[in-house]
């Protein structure tokens, strides 16, 4: 008779296989399953199937946190090698910055307005005539913008104005020159803006109208026809002296290079004066200056110093002289000397010298 203990042992050893059987059998078709699947997914276009792990439990932090302070230890930078001292003495300090340093940026400046007057300018102050003869009529043409008013002057060679005309800005009006000018007729436009005068001058040229008394002929005009006059001559050590009777006047020129190279005074030697310094002996050969002469080198040290002793008497002859101006300070004045040349005296640089006129031979 079988134990029923052990049957139920059997029994359930065999109920454990089976079961063990089974599952070993759905697992082989789950893999057969599996690898189908797999071999499908491997076709010529099929897209590769990525098989990805289920997702865990989601992580739920607790209410309390606790953070960490993490200190990061950084490597230790190696210090540059330490300089040994110099034991050189050192030098005087250089001239100049062995650095060169950058000079300071300059001062900045503010613009400032220009004054409101110096919108206003003459735009032109002219003529149509090229030449004139003195005492023909010219007209003058002008334009000043930024006023309404205007002022033309005539002006005589220093500047000094004469005639004045009120005009408009702009406009023309016809004058005539003066039969007394010469070189040039001179006009001036002038514009008052506040306080400020604008000006401008305008030169017309004039045709000389006298000829010279000598060949060639300076550039300017002369003032007035050539005058005959007594004229008394003397030649010094260092320059000559001459008297010009129409003018009454003495010349004296140096000839020792200094300036001024002439000098001029008036003759103040009346008859019954004094003709010479008796006391006064000149060296051989040359003689004391007497009468207008000899009072002027007499009465200016400076004069007989320059010149020295008379080489040759005074000698009288008929002279002639003739001026390029009227106005004396500005004038160059030209003599006639004994021996025919033409001395030129400058006023205005107070030089001097001698022209050799045609068909006077050069000394």
């Amino acid at each position: 008779m079988t134990n029923p203990t052990s049957k139920r042992s059997i029994d359930r050893v065999d109920h454990k296989a089976r079961l063990h059987h089974r599952a070993r059998r759905i697992c082989i078709r789950a893999t057969l399953i599996a690898a189908s699947l797999l071999l499908a997914a491997c076709g010529v276009n099929a897209q590769p199937v990525i098989v990805t792990q289920p997702p865990s439990a989601t992580w739920t932090p607790s209410a309390t946190v606790t953070a960490t302070l993490v200190t990061a230890v950084l490597p230790t930078e190696t210090p540059p090698p330490t300089r040994p001292a110099s034991t050189r003495t050192p030098g005087p300090p250089a001239a100049f910055p062995l650095v060169p340093t950058i000079p300071p940026a300059p001062e900045t400046l503010t613009a400032t307005a220009a004054p409101t007057h110096l919108a206003a300018a003459i735009r032109y102050f002219t003529t149509d005539s090229e030449f004139v003869t003195p005492g023909e009529n010219v007209t003058l043409f002008w334009s000043v913008d930024g006023v309404d008013r205007a002022r033309i002057y005539r002006v005589e060679e220093e500047g000094e104005r004469l005639f004045r005309w009120d005009v408009m800005g702009e406009g023309q009006i016809t004058v005539a020159t003066r039969a007394t000018d010469r070189d040039a007729a001179r006009f001036l436009l002038t514009a008052q803006i506040g306080q400020v005068e604008i000006e401008q001058l305008l030169l017309i040229p004039l045709r000389c109208v006298d000829f010279w008394f000598f060949d060639p002929p300076p550039d300017a005009c002369a003032a007035a026809p050539a005058e005959l006059t007594t004229q008394a001559e003397q030649t010094f050590e260092r320059g000559r002296m001459v008297w010009v009777a129409a003018l009454d006047r003495i010349y004296v020129v140096f000839e020792d290079g200094a300036r001024p190279g002439w000098a001029m005074y008036p003759d103040e030697f009346n008859e019954g004066d004094p003709e010479r310094d008796e006391s006064l002996a000149p060296p051989p050969g040359l003689e004391q200056p007497i009468r207008g002469f000899g009072l002027v080198w007499r009465s200016n040290p400076r004069v007989r110093e320059r010149l020295g002793w008379a080489a040759s008497p005074e000698v009288a002859f008929e002279g002639m002289m003739q001026a390029d101006s009227a106005e004396p300070s500005l004038a160059t004045l030209y003599l006639r000397l004994r021996d025919g040349g033409i001395l030129a005296l400058d006023a205005q640089t107070n030089e001097w010298d001698v022209l050799v006129a045609a068909g006077t031979p050069e000394a």
